[in-house]
């Protein structure tokens, strides 16, 4: 490398000097190997982007549906689905109507009511009950909430209906299955107390948005 004299600037004399130096010092550092001309290969670069899903015709990446925090319509007694239920509360013991509770009950529901059926006796009918509120989800033991109303169960006659709870009691020797369904309605039960199973289960079947259910199982010894 060469420079022009450039006696008038010596600033611009400094820094081919520097230039001319830096040469230097790369030629004497050199060891006399040569670089081998890169191969097809090493014309890529080797950068990875990261991907992500899509969906087809989408603009937008798939995102996952966050996972549903929505609590079930759930009826709770004191034995579970299919259990054996406490003598204590059929004909066998004390007839002890038992607690009843639920949660999860639609947000849009008015009024609740609960069915017992035998489905083993032709759905032969121990108590029914409408008015419940769904904001006090609890029927306590041997007891009914004010404002419910109670049909006549499968005990009556026509001279003397029978409301309320009568608990199971099947022939001896035989295993009965006694359903509870407790029903969200989205209209009240204009009903009085004592009207008949029939007439309230057609107007809980009419207005019902949705139901949960329970089994039981009880055998007279």
């Amino acid at each position: 490398m060469s420079c022009p004299v450039l006696r008038a600037h010596p600033i611009l004399a400094l820094a081919c000097g520097c230039a001319l130096a830096a040469g230097a010092l790369v030629a004497c550092n050199s060891d006399g190997r040569t670089l081998r001309p890169a191969d097809s290969s090493q014309t890529e670069s080797v950068y990875t982007p990261t991907t992500t899903t899509t969906i087809p015709g989408a603009s937008v990446p798939a995102v996952a549906p966050a996972e549903s925090t929505e609590v079930s319509f759930q009826l709770v007694l004191p034995w579970v689905d299919g259990g054996t239920i406490d003598p204590r509360y059929t004909c066998n013991g004390d007839d002890v109507q038992p607690q009843v509770s639920w949660f999860g009950a639609p947000a849009d529901a008015v009024e609740m009511a609960l069915v017992v059926i035998d489905t083993d006796a032709n759905n032969f009918v121990h108590w029914i009950v409408g008015g419940l509120d769904p904001k006090d989800p609890m029927i306590g033991e041997n007891q009914v909430p004010v404002g419910a109303i109670e049909g006549a169960n499968g005990f009556s006659t026509a001279a003397a209906p029978v409301v309320g709870w009568r608990g199971p009691c099947p022939p001896a020797g035989t295993a009965h299955h006694y359903q509870f369904t407790l029903y969200a309605l989205d209209q009240q039960i204009e009903l009085p107390t004592g009207s008949s199973a029939a007439d309230m289960q057609a107007v809980i079947d009419a207005s019902s948005i949705a139901a949960a259910q329970v089994v039981g199982v009880y055998q007279t010894p």
